[in-house]
């Protein structure tokens, strides 16, 4: 008879410290899960930031808008916003966004820039102080990329790619000439500049 209790308290045991061990080893691997969970980003929250911040022309009201044509070719549309929709020179924040309709590559559009720079007559080493600032910066750019350029003050700029921000630009004398190269009276393309300014209508 007491064999036959020990069996069954032995079985009693077995059963139990399976069970036991069953139990932790389930606590084990739902433990992970639940802190997996806890950790689990909210993506729809997430969502919502990045959509706020890709707009970077939602707190700016259009001045104007004009086509940049090259021969028989379109190669951007330009627009020039600023807080009321209303342009004067040296009053800030604005914002030039570009929405390239080619594909270019950045030493295409620094090379461009240099020669507007030198046609409007500035300092050659300034004007290689920009274009170091520019190499640094600037992608190649595919049809539908946007590059904007905000302004928010005398001496600090950012560039914007596809509304992602790129490197500030700490430049006393640099947002003035870049924005000359659309906005100075001796820009090379003063219609582009006239639509710019929203003196001449642009159907683009």
């Amino acid at each position: 008879m007491s064999s036959v209790r020990n069996r069954s308290s032995n079985l009693g045991f077995s059963f139990l410290n399976s069970s036991c061990l069953s139990l932790l080893a389930l606590s084990l691997l739902t433990a992970p899960l639940k802190a997996l969970e806890a950790k689990t980003p909210d993506f729809e929250n997430i969502t919502i930031e990045l959509n706020d911040a890709a707009d970077v022309t939602q707190t700016f009201q259009e001045v104007g808008r004009g086509e940049m044509d090259w021969l028989w070719f379109s190669l951007y549309k330009a627009r020039l916003m600023t807080v009321n929709g209303r342009y004067q020179q040296g009053q800030y924040p604005l914002l030039l966004d570009i929405e390239y309709y080619r594909d270019i590559e950045s030493e295409d559009l620094l090379e461009a820039t240099k020669d507007q720079w030198q046609h409007l007559a500035f300092a050659e080493n300034d004007i290689q102080r920009w274009l170091s600032l520019l190499t640094a910066t600037w992608p190649d750019v595919k049809q539908g990329d946007h590059l904007s350029f905000k302004v928010m003050d005398q001496q600090t700029s950012q560039f914007f790619f596809n509304h992602q921000p790129l490197d500030i630009i700490h430049d006393a004398n640099f947002a003035e000439a870049f924005l000359a190269i659309w906005l100075s009276k001796d820009t090379s393309r003063p219609s582009l500049r006239a639509q710019l300014l929203g003196e001449k209508p642009c159907d683009c």
